[in-house]
């Protein structure tokens, strides 16, 4: 026979609340009594219960605050009213403004990135050049 302690913090909660008022019940008569610490035991209890029932409250508001943060940012960089659309505006408006100097853009806040961009022949070569390596240390 097997008498299993549950993992979830609900349960597990919720057995301690169970076993600590039967504890209580018996007073001095409990066989818990032997246990090194189990004055503390009640104590404990209460503030597992007290930290996880404030754990799923703030769980709940993270959830509700996510939401509207993302409602806010906006689907996309093409629909108007919303941080997103206002942001690349912003961008490409100062860009538009700072042709040639695009670094000018970091006084704005924007992250400016000076390297040329890979053309499609070079990322086609690097693709290539990784899946011949892989195939070489596959077939070693």
């Amino acid at each position: 026979m097997r008498v299993n302690i549950p993992s979830n913090p609900d349960y597990l909660i919720a057995l301690a609340k169970a076993i600590n008022a039967k504890h209580t019940a018996l007073g001095a008569a409990s066989p818990l009594n032997g246990i090194e610490g189990i004055a503390g035991f009640g104590t404990q209890v209460t503030a597992a219960d007290t930290n996880n029932q404030l754990a799923g409250q703030l769980y709940k508001q993270a959830e509700t605050a996510t939401e509207a943060r993302d409602n806010a940012l906006g689907p996309d960089t093409t629909t108007p009213g919303y941080v997103r659309f206002y942001v690349t505006a912003a961008r490409d408006v100062l860009a538009a403004l700072n042709k040639g100097s695009e670094h000018k853009l970091g006084d704005w806040g924007f992250e400016v990135d000076a390297t040329a961009q890979a053309t499609a022949e070079q990322k086609a070569a690097i693709k290539a050049a990784k899946a011949a390596a892989k195939n070489k240390t596959a077939t070693t």
